[in-house]
């Protein structure tokens, strides 16, 4: 087989040996060609990885609605009108069809907090159950609030990390302590750890967690909440869940259905739409200058093989005389175009996704493990690499076409009249 032909491979390494110094400077230039493609390719695919993981569970059809101040007249009440949501606005909320969870939210103050003699101060929040399935947090031990904590008003909170580790130094599962808490005394009932901070209102390390019924009674809010959040069905355009949401809100307190002033919305669906297209713009750029910049290394792997035919122009005449057929006259050409390409992109991809791993490497001890960030690879996938790959033959074969057509037009006699 001409694969396993010993004398034809010598011939091609002789060929490109003749001429190292080119030959080295145009392989360079397939080298950077693919390793710039394989490591933006990385990149851009690790940012997209590292936006996913800021979502981590949380819904991609996420409503946010906070009260503001009303500017139409409606049904008898007078327009500039403040208002505040309550707990009867979650409820007529959950019932919509469009809507999987909603949660009210409570902001509570920077509350001083203790444990025996170790001391921290940290942010309060009021949330109930249905909050963790819209932006869900990890749980590193216990649990969170459920229906019953919010029922009974049980003094009963999840903590973040940091606070576990300044309270509780060297003990990682403190659930069923008794912290104090400003004046009051909560229970610790789970540990919570950062999956997603793309929705969260405050630093979830430093941050505890108690049920909102509790946060109200605690500040005096009655039933009032500060925000409403929800979870729209996937099947249902963010749009249509928010006009929704409005219009069950309004109605329970006497606003103009267009009124745009009376509540301050803002809706995840459309938000992450347009970071997904930026995405995907990056991606597309990414191959148009990778692809780019890897066709002009094989351009010059193709003009080295016009200049080698050119000076070899006696040699292959004098083989189509004795006989060497077009074909492999062609192999031949072929065969040494595809050597120096594929083995100067093998070792450029090689070299990227070193560079790759390496980064990899780095990202895991900087963010991972020092800041509990989420793990992010920024590796290539098996599949783009293999896509790289086949573009690189492709490449290979094609930066031999010219120079081989060149090939099989010289004649014969020609060729040896040539000097």
């Amino acid at each position: 087989m001409l694969f396993f032909d010993i004398d034809r491979w010598n011939e091609i390494w002789q060929t490109i040996s003749r001429n190292r110094k080119r030959s080295l400077l145009t392989a360079m230039g397939v080298f950077w060609g693919i390793f710039m493609l394989t490591v933006m390719l990385g990149a851009g695919t690790g940012l997209g990885r590292l936006f996913r993981s800021q979502l981590g569970g949380m819904s991609t059809n996420t409503v946010l609605l906070q009260s503001t101040r009303t500017s139409l007249p409606y049904k008898g009440m007078p327009k500039d009108r403040w208002w505040r949501m309550d707990n009867g606005d979650t409820e007529a909320v959950c019932r919509l069809d469009e809507v999987l969870y909603a949660s009210g939210i409570i902001w509570g103050n920077e509350m001083n907090c203790s444990f025996n003699e170790r001391k921290g101060s940290y942010q309060l929040m009021g949330y109930t159950p249905d909050y963790q399935r819209i932006n869900p947090q990890r749980i590193l031990y216990g649990r969170y609030i459920n229906e019953v904590d919010m029922a009974r008003k049980r003094k009963v909170c999840v903590i973040g990390t940091q606070v576990q580790r300044d309270l509780f130094p060297g003990r990682p599962d403190p659930t069923g302590e008794v912290i104090k808490v400003g004046g009051s005394y909560f229970t610790v009932i789970g540990i919570m750890r950062r999956e997603s901070s793309a929705m969260s209102f405050s630093n979830i390390e430093r941050t505890i967690v108690v049920p909102i019924s509790l946060a109200q009674q605690l500040f005096g809010y009655g039933t009032t909440i500060h925000m409403l959040a929800l979870a729209g069905r996937d099947d249902v355009p963010s749009k249509r869940v928010e006009r929704a949401v409005k219009e069950a809100v309004f109605a329970r307190h006497l606003i103009a259905p267009d009124d745009e002033k009376a509540a301050w919305c803002m809706s995840t669906g459309e938000m992450f739409g347009k970071v997904q297209g930026l995405f995907r713009g990056i991606a597309l750029l990414t191959w148009i200058v990778g692809l780019g910049t890897l066709l002009a290394g094989i351009v010059g792997v193709s003009n080295i093989m016009l200049v080698l035919v050119k000076e070899r122009t006696q040699e292959i005449g004098i083989r189509r005389a004795i006989g060497a057929p077009p074909s492999a006259i062609l192999a031949q050409i072929l065969s040494e175009s595809f050597v120096l390409t594929f083995i100067a992109g093998v070792v450029g991809l090689a070299a990227a996704v070193g560079v790759l791993s390496l980064a990899d490497t780095i990202y895991y001890q900087v963010v991972t493990v020092a800041q509990e960030g989420a793990e992010v690879s920024w590796q290539i996938g098996f599949t783009t690499g293999i896509l790289s790959l086949a573009i690189l033959v492709a490449g290979s074969l094609a930066a031999g076409v010219i120079p081989a057509l060149r090939a099989l037009s010289i004649k014969a006699v020609d060729a040896i009249r040539e000097e």
